[in-house]
């Protein structure tokens, strides 16, 4: 009744996670789904630097709503950042 004129969400072999990298490669964010609480959805967000010898580096890690991160996510997709692999 409620969810029945939604189209089925699409997702191959992501299980809520996501990559971006920065237009010149030097940083990557990797956004995936964390437990939810009783009162909101949360993602784990977590940056990273690319050091002089190539590798990744991890500057940053934290929680925020799942609302924050889709914003974020579309916020990085605008300034130019492109999905990739896996980085870690």
């Amino acid at each position: 009744m409620w969810g029945n004129d939604k189209p089925a969400q699409k997702r191959e072999n992501h299980h809520g996670e996501g990559w971006l990298r920065s237009p010149n490669g030097s940083k990557v964010v990797r956004i995936r789904s964390s437990s939810s609480s009783r009162h909101a959805a949360w993602c784990e967000v977590s940056d990273a630097d690319r050091s002089d010898s190539g590798q990744l580096l991890v500057r940053h890690h934290r929680r925020m709503l799942r609302f924050n991160a889709q914003q974020l996510w579309h916020n990085l997709i605008r300034q130019g950042w492109t999905r990739c692999d896996a980085q870690w």
